[in-house]
Parts: C-alpha cells; structure tokens; sequence
C-alpha cells in the first residue's frame, strides 16, 4: 500500500514537470535570475488595453497560432482581467483563454488562466520596460526540478503593425537584461 502511494506520488510530480516543461521551451540549466529589473513605479492602469504579440521564445500553448494579442482590463478587486486570442493557422479556429493577474512588485504580476488544473498555478509576468504607448517586454521563467529553468520572452505592440524602431527598441532592453534573441521568433499577424 505504501509503495502504490510512493508511485502515485512519483508520477503526480513527474507529470508537473512535464507540464512545466510545457509551457516553455528555451531551457537554461540552474535556476531563474530573480534579479532582472522590472519597470519601476509600474502603471497598471496605463498598461491597460490590447497589446499584439510580435516576436517571442516558444512557447506550447501559442503553437500554430497568429494574429495572437493581449487585453488586459480592471477587475473590481483591484487585479487585471487577462484574455489571450490567436487563430490556430492550420483550422483558421479561434483559440482564447482568460484569466487574471494580480501585481506582486512593481512591474511583477502573477498570472493564472481559467480552466487550468489547480496545481499548474500561476505564472510570472515580469514587464522588464515598456512607454505604455508603443511597446512592452514581458519576460517569465519558471524553475524546474531545481535543475534548470524555462523562460518566455515576449515582444508587445500597441499596434498590429508597428514601427520598427519599437522592435528595435524592445530587442535592445532584452541584450541588456542577459537574454538571448536567438529564440526569439516573429509572430504571424497577416490577413487577422
């Protein structure tokens, strides 16, 4: 009986790792840094509204989606309401989710989805610089097994179609925060 427990035990962890491991896919070994700055004096209210994903790391739940955008809006008690769309490219269905955030720190958010399986939790939404306006860097890692971790960076525009000097600009805030653009990946915002 004990050894049945010990087994199930096992494989409830092994399956948490596994969906960690889902939620990202640039590994780094150790573990996250929790000391990359964040946007000081952070305005929730400002960041309000609808951003548009344009280049990105990976990531399993965004797998064959465009046209992928953002809302966030105010909950009464204070947190954001987060809702996530893109349009699977293969089926031309829609695909959303929402949820809410809650601000820890400034510039540092705790997001957890609807419909998600209690013991995923929720995850880190770091804004590492933003004007509000025109761009945001949202980054997230999540330590797994104390062995490694698995990060998420994320590019923002305030519109579809954005002026280039703003990538530029959001690019150059990931290089001096130690992350790599090599995983970075352009998201497919044509004919949304």
């Amino acid at each position: 009986m004990y050894g049945d427990k010990m087994k199930s035990l096992k494989q409830i962890a092994v399956l948490i790792c596994l969906i960690q491991l889902g939620q990202a896919q640039v590994l780094n070994r150790g573990s996250c840094n929790k000391n990359i700055p964040t946007v000081q004096n952070f305005d929730a209210t400002r960041y309000l509204g609808r951003w548009y994903e344009q280049e990105k790391y990976p990531f399993i739940f965004e797998l064959g989606g465009k046209c992928i955008y953002a809302e966030y809006g105010q909950l009464k008690n204070g947190d954001l309401s987060v809702y996530n769309y893109n349009i699977n490219e293969l089926t031309g269905r829609p695909n959303d989710i929402l949820g809410s955030a809650k601000l820890v720190d400034s510039g540092k958010l705790k997001v957890r989805f609807n419909n998600m399986p209690a013991f995923i939790g929720s995850a880190d939404y770091w804004v590492l610089d933003t004007d509000y306006d025109n761009y945001a860097v949202v980054y997230s890692c999540t330590d797994v097994l104390g062995l490694f971790n698995a990060q998420v960076v994320w590019i923002l525009t305030r519109e579809r179609s954005p002026n280039p000097q703003y990538i530029e600009k959001a690019r150059s805030v990931i290089k001096q925060n130690g992350l790599s653009l090599k995983p970075l990946q352009r998201t497919n915002q044509q004919g949304c």
